[in-house]
C-alpha cells in the first residue's frame, strides 16, 4: 500500500531533519548557521504538504474501499464548555467552545475514532490577527501542536487539527496563540513549553505518541503533528475495514 511506505518514507525524513547538534558537536561556520533556520522551514514546509498528500490519498482509499471520505465524526451532544484555558482542564469527551482574551474563539472536541482534537478557530475581532496557532496539552504531561501558523482575518473561521495518537488521557487544555505572546519568544514555540508544565505527568504513548518523540526543532512540529493526524487516520481505516469484514 503507498500511504504506508509513503508514511514510513516521511517519518524517516522528519526524524532526521529534526535532530540537534549534540552538546559539544562540531560548530557549524557563521554563514551556514544563518542558512541552517530557512533550510529547516523550507525543509518542514515541503514535509508538511507530502503528509497531507498523504492524508488526501488515505481518503482517496477510503472511497474506493467503499466507506465514508472521512472516519466517524465526533458524537453530538456531548457535555459541552466555555470555560477552558490556561491551566484549566476538561473531562476528555468535552466539547471546548471559548472566546479568549487576543480576541481568537476555539471550538475544539475529540475524536475517538482517530484520535484526533478537530474544530476551529475564528477571529472575532475587526483586525488580522497574525501567526494564529494552537496548542493542547493533555493530562499526561504530552504537548500537541502547534498548529502550522496562518493569519486569520477578521471574521474568519480556520479549521484545527490536532493528533493524540497513542496517548493515555483523561483530561485536557487548549489554547490559541496569535503574534508573539507572553512566554514565547519571536523564535516560537521553541524551548519556551516542556513536558508537564500545565501540571500533567510525564509524557507517555502507548505507540510512541508522547512528548519525548516530538521533534525539538519548531520547525518540525506542525509537521509531527500532520504525522500524528495521519497514523490516526490509518488506525481508523482498518478498523473500519475490519469492522466491515465481521
Amino acid at each position: 500500500m503507498k500511504i504506508p511506505l509513503m508514511f514510513l518514507m516521511v517519518l524517516g525524513m522528519a526524524g532526521a531533519g529534526s535532530t540537534a547538534p549534540a552538546d559539544g558537536g562540531e560548530a557549524l561556520a557563521p554563514g551556514l548557521q544563518e542558512q541552517q533556520p530557512a533550510q529547516e522551514s523550507a525543509d518542514a514546509d515541503n514535509l508538511y504538504e507530502l503528509v497531507k498528500q498523504a492524508r488526501a490519498d488515505l481518503r482517496e482509499m477510503r472511497v474506493r474501499a467503499g466507506l465514508s471520505v472521512y472516519a466517524s465524526s465526533p458524537q453530538a451532544n456531548r457535555r459541552e464548555s466555555r470555560q477552558g484555558g490556561e491551566g484549566t482542564y476538561l473531562p476528555k469527551m468535552t466539547k471546548q467552545d471559548k472566546l479568549f482574551a487576543n480576541g481568537a474563539r476555539l471550538v475544539l472536541e475529540f475524536d475517538p475514532a482517530t484520535q484526533v482534537f478537530v474544530g476551529s478557530v475564528t477571529n472575532s475581532t475587526a483586525r488580522t490577527l497574525p501567526q494564529v496557532r494552537v496548542e493542547v496539552h493533555l493530562d499526561n504531561g504530552t504537548e500537541l501542536g502547534p498548529t502550522r501558523r496562518i493569519d486569520v482575518s477578521p471574521g474568519e473561521t480556520v479549521p484545527v487539527e490536532l493528533g493524540a495518537f497513542g496517548n493515555e488521557f483523561s483530561a485536557w487544555v487548549s489554547h490559541p496563540e496569535a503574534g508573539v505572546e507572553d512566554g514565547h519568544g519571536a523564535g516560537g514555540e521553541e524551548g519556551g513549553e516542556g513536558a508537564g508544565e500545565h501540571g500533567g505527568r510525564e509524557g507517555r504513548g502507548e505507540h510512541g505518541g508522547g512528548e519525548a518523540a516530538r521533534p525539538r526543532g519548531a520547525a518540525y512540529r506542525p509537521v509531527y503533528n500532520q504525522l500524528q493526524i495521519l497514523r490516526g487516520e490509518m488506525h481508523a481505516f482498518r478498523s473500519d475495514l475490519a469492522a466491515r469484514s465481521r
